[in-house]
């Protein structure tokens, strides 16, 4: 909800070690009151920062809500889903220095602010997620570039990546975001991770469909043309929908692990999770 989780390596997985409320790390970001939720779907390292992005995006309560035959004619704005921010780390990254810095979080300096008016992104800002409404769920920092992933919108079946310049570390231009066009076979970009001289992007639905989701690595140009990345893989279709990816070795070698938005029970067992590991990031 308004919490990130720091995780220790603890024989060959992953154990909770600490708990960080998020308004302790950026005070005054909306929804407190109410606990309303974060929805933080991105997180990256650089440089001993740890860097976090909201959704940003608008939401309609999920059918089931008003009765399972009835959909919900209200819009919600979610200010509380507007964090863009950085925090320092420290003890080998076990640890933040508070307090972060983070854009505004609504009004001049925003980062929905500074994209309203393009051509391109200002017909969806009113949308909700899920519905082409604009929805940020992917974050790499790159050669002093912050590169924000957009689930939606995917306009005429192309997807959107956002790269805002970084004069010093930890520093954001305020200014409006170059866009990049990729063709991702229709969908959106639900993670970003640096790998190689480029990044992964995984792609899926900007609904909430079982598919197809898949996998491809990316080498920004610049250019105002459609950029068609290298396509690694396909997810099957099913309960497990791949919602994060991070490079990691494990045992001297390099792979991506994948954890899952899922209703795929046998992935939960009391308070573990498991998440799967490939010990090759290229095409099988």
């Amino acid at each position: 909800m308004r919490t990130i989780e720091c995780l220790a390596p603890v024989s060959g997985g992953y154990r909770l070690m600490r708990t960080v409320e998020l308004d302790s790390l950026f005070p005054g970001l909306p929804g407190k009151e109410a606990g309303q939720e974060a929805d933080i779907e991105s997180l990256d390292v650089a440089e001993g920062c740890l860097w976090l992005c909201g959704s940003h995006a608008l939401t309609r309560r999920a059918q089931g809500k008003l009765g399972r035959d009835r959909v919900d004619p209200k819009i919600r704005k979610r200010p509380s889903r507007r964090l863009l921010g950085w925090v320092a780390l420290g003890e080998n990254g076990g640890a933040v220095t508070t307090p972060g810095q983070a854009f505004a979080f609504k009004g001049p300096g925003s980062l929905r602010a500074l994209v309203r008016d393009d051509p391109y992104l200002a017909p969806f800002m009113d949308l909700p997620s899920k519905e082409n409404g604009f929805d940020i769920e992917g974050l790499a920092v790159v050669r002093r570039k912050l590169y924000l992933g957009l689930r939606g919108p995917v306009i005429d079946g192309i997807a959107i990546i956002l790269a805002m310049s970084m004069p010093t570390q930890g520093s954001v231009r305020p200014a409006p975001p170059v866009l990049h066009f990729l063709d991702l076979g229709g969908g959106g970009v639900r993670d970003l991770t640096r790998w190689q001289d480029g990044m992964l992007v995984l792609a899926g639905p900007v609904t909430s469909s079982d598919a197809p989701f898949a996998l491809f690595h990316w080498k920004p140009q610049r250019t105002g043309k459609i950029q068609k990345p290298r396509h690694l893989r396909e997810f099957p279709a099913g309960l497990d929908h791949p919602e994060g990816i991070c490079v990691l070795r494990r045992e001297n070698s390099e792979g991506l692990v994948v954890v899952y938005d899922t209703r795929n029970r046998t992935r939960t067992a009391g308070t573990r999770y498991r998440a799967d590991w490939f010990g090759s990031v290229q095409a099988p």
